[in-house]
């Protein structure tokens, strides 16, 4: 038996919802903590009602008993949760290099009102998630990454099991690639760093009268600014790149 609602299946509505609803919760852009989470669901819903038309023929024969049916949607909500998951992974390389700006540039400790985390953060920490969250609207990532939620579905079928390795093995890669795209955000401060601090070695051998931790400070705040704003933009495309992979790949 077909439960409908105005044409509208309503177990294939359920089960796209709740892997949509858990994906879009997560996803960088929409899901961000700022956005209340009535909207999200809803807008989560808006889209499973929309495609539950188009996938019908994919959706399995609901189970015969409740807690049958229950399993089916927690299932989907498994995959919906580690698929999205995967992505805010991603997302996580920005605080990676924000930390470092901070630590390399002795401001680790100042902190700034995160208006996408509806809390407060490291101040290179917040600017780069900002930045982050423009850059995806910017550059239509939205759209691939609505578009990947629809081809998820070819990634991984409606009513399959959760393939927990193959959930283990993403979280793992995704956590690596966040830490490698993070690092190389911030290697221009790095190496910056190093030479620098090289450099007052040296004058601090030919020249012992100078305070060099006085001196320091405000050179190491203004130079480290300088070459983020040169290398920042080479950085956040290495970024937008690794969340255009991801996105394809699920297309």
């Amino acid at each position: 038996m077909t439960l409908t609602l105005y044409g509208i299946e309503l177990w294939a509505a359920a089960l796209l919802f709740a892997r949509m609803g858990a994906m879009l919760m997560l996803l960088p852009g929409f899901g961000e903590p700022a956005i209340p989470a009535r909207i999200r669901l809803s807008f989560a819903l808006a889209l499973a009602i929309c495609f539950a038309p188009s996938l019908a023929d994919r959706v399995p024969e609901a189970a015969t008993t409740a807690f049958g049916m229950a399993g089916q949607l927690i299932t989907e909500l498994i995959i919906g949760i580690a698929l999205g998951g995967a992505a805010r992974i991603l997302v996580s390389a920005l605080a990676t290099a924000g930390q470092i700006f901070g630590f390399e540039l002795g401001i680790s400790f100042a902190q700034t009102a995160d208006p996408t985390q509806t809390g407060s953060g490291q101040l290179f920490s917040v600017f780069l998630g900002l930045m982050g969250v423009a850059l995806i609207f910017a550059t239509g990532l939205d759209h691939m990454f609505l578009r990947g939620m629809v081809g998820s579905y070819d990634v991984i079928a409606l009513g399959a099991a959760v393939p927990v390795e193959d959930a283990a093995e993403m979280a793992l890669e995704a956590t690596a690639a966040a830490f490698r795209t993070g690092f190389q955000i911030a290697m221009p401060v790095l190496a910056a760093g190093i030479i620098f601090r090289l450099g007052l070695g040296v004058l601090s051998r030919l020249i012992p009268q100078i305070q060099v931790f006085f001196v320091a400070l405000p050179l190491q705040i203004m130079g480290g600014t300088v070459v983020i704003a040169l290398g920042l933009s080479t950085g956040m495309l290495i970024w937008l790149d690794s969340l255009e992979r991801y996105a394809a790949w699920l297309r």
